[in-house]
C-alpha cells in the first residue's frame, strides 16, 4: 500500500481498543530490520508507532484503512443491508398476500 504523510486513516479497533480516525504523521523508510512503516496519531490522542503497510492490506482482520476507502466500504455495506431488508419486507408481504 502506498500511503502518504498527512493521509487520513481509520483504525477499526478491537475488543480492547476503541475505533477512531487518525492521520499518518511520519513515514519510516525501510531498513535492514523491516519494510516501510507509518506512525499514526488518532484523533483521540492515541499514537501508533511503526504500523506496517501489511496492516492496511485488505482481509478479514484488517485494522487500518485509508479513511476514504473505509467510508466507501461502510456506505456499500449500508446499501447492501438496506437492499436485504427491503427484500425481506417484500417476501413477508408476498407471504401475507398468498397465505
Amino acid at each position: 500500500m502506498n500511503l502518504t504523510l498527512g493521509e487520513r486513516i481509520y483504525y477499526t479497533g478491537d475488543r480492547a481498543n476503541a475505533e477512531d480516525a487518525g492521520t499518518i504523521v511520519a513515514i519510516r523508510p525501510p531498513n535492514r530490520w523491516g519494510p516501510e512503516c507509518y506512525d499514526v496519531d488518532l484523533d483521540d490522542g492515541r499514537h501508533f508507532p511503526a504500523v506496517y503497510g501489511l496492516s492496511f492490506d485488505p482481509g478479514s482482520g484488517r485494522r487500518f484503512w485509508p479513511l476514504d476507502e473505509w467510508q466507501a466500504h461502510q456506505a456499500k455495506r449500508a446499501e447492501e443491508g438496506l437492499a436485504s431488508m427491503l427484500r425481506a419486507i417484500a417476501r413477508s408481504k408476498a407471504a401475507q398476500i398468498s397465505g
